[in-house]
């Protein structure tokens, strides 16, 4: 199964680290929120290396479409165990051929 990514809102979605993970970051909160790992970030990074938080000017070429100037910069991306489907105008339809 491909794996799905998905942004999240870093000032409202609450991430809560797991209670039995090998992978648990000491010195942590338990629950957090993207803002705090951007801030922790950027307070390791040099003022160089914030740029790729804060974002900085580039250029982007995508295929089938000409360069594209604006900013680049990281975000905060979930990908859940179970994905759920996103709902299709068609389910309905689906369901009367039943």
């Amino acid at each position: 199964m491909e794996e799905s990514w998905i942004i999240l809102n870093s000032e409202e979605d609450i991430i809560s680290q797991q209670f039995n993970s090998e992978n648990q970051i000491e010195d942590w909160p338990w629950n957090f929120t993207g803002i705090q790992i951007l801030d922790h970030l950027r307070e390791q990074l040099s003022e160089e290396e914030q740029a790729f938080i804060d974002g900085f000017e580039c250029r982007v070429l995508q295929p089938g479409k000409k360069w594209q100037t604006g900013k680049i910069r990281i975000h905060v991306e979930f990908c859940p165990d179970d994905p759920t489907e996103p709902d299709s105008p068609l389910d309905e339809i689906r369901k009367m051929d039943r």
